[in-house]
Formats: C-alpha cells, sequence, structure tokens
C-alpha cells in the first residue's frame, strides 16, 4: 500500500524505504539509480501527488484509446521505436499520399 495513504508518512520522501527522494532530488543514492525512471517521468512532484483514483482514472482513458499513456518523451521514444504515430491526429478522413 501508498505509505502516504496509509498514514505512514505525510510526504513520500518521508518513506524510508521508498525512491522518492532520490528522484524527487534527480540523484542517485546507495540503492536507487534515477535515470531509468527520471527519462519515463520527468516531474515526480506531479507523479507523486496523484491519487489512486486519479491513475485509475488516467488508465480508463487510455484504455478506451489504445493509446499509450506517458509523458511526451515516452510517446516519442515509442514512436521511433514502432515507426507508427501514436499521438491523437486531426479527426477527418486521412489524406492521401501521391
Amino acid at each position: 500500500m501508498n505509505p502516504v495513504a496509509a498514514k505512514l508518512v505525510q510526504n513520500p520522501e518521508d518513506y524510508r524505504w521508498s525512491s522518492a527522494k532520490a528522484h524527487l532530488v534527480g540523484e542517485d543514492d546507495e540503492l536507487v539509480q534515477v535515470s531509468p525512471l527520471l527519462e519515463l517521468v520527468p516531474d515526480w512532484r506531479s507523479f507523486l501527488t496523484l491519487t489512486p483514483q486519479d491513475e485509475v482514472d488516467m488508465i480508463h482513458r487510455h484504455e478506451r484509446t489504445g493509446r499509450p499513456l506517458g509523458e511526451e518523451g515516452f510517446i516519442e521514444k515509442l514512436e521511433i521505436a514502432l515507426d507508427r504515430i501514436l499521438r491523437p491526429q486531426k479527426p477527418g478522413p486521412k489524406r492521401t499520399r501521391g
């Protein structure tokens, strides 16, 4: 369970066993390498303030569209890796190439 939701601490970075503090300051510590996740979640403060219901709502919105859920940089990397557009485009008929 989330230590803040469980009322064990007031802030995520206060929980001794959490990587939140390292990610918030953007520096590795003796247990955490921040670079892999900082690339996916550049704004940890906002990420950590999401409520469980906010997270569920975001997941449900993306389930309905079939589009990936993530920060802009993450979506860009997916588009490059998959060689396809994943972000919403203008509605209407597709232009033909020619």
